[in-house]
């Protein structure tokens, strides 16, 4: 299977679940048999709750992905999303267009 389909197929299962009402974006990137970085923004400064969410990903990735280091970035932005420092890869992003 193409790496790609195999990170977002596992970043899609571990996503289940583990989305709260301020998480606005996950991304990531990775060099095969080495890393993988996972980059979350959130629209309010990480709490443990949504510290807690993430390591609750983050370990559905371990047991299924395999890299010998994961990295993580939790970060708080209220930039708009076309501000927002994108990773190779996008699998989570929450609609934030004006509501009419």
């Amino acid at each position: 299977m193409n790496k790609e389909i195999e990170i977002r197929l596992s970043l899609q299962r571990a996503l289940i679940g583990n989305v709260s009402q301020h998480l606005r974006m996950v991304c990531c990137d990775w060099k095969e048999k080495e890393w993988i970085k996972l980059r979350f923004y959130l629209d309010i400064e990480p709490n443990e709750e949504e510290k807690e969410l993430v390591s609750c990903i983050l370990t559905d990735l371990e047991t299924d992905l395999e890299f010998p280091k994961f990295y993580e970035e939790i970060i708080f932005s209220d930039l708009p999303f076309e501000k927002l420092e994108k990773l190779k890869l996008i699998v989570y992003w929450r609609n934030e267009l004006p509501v009419f």
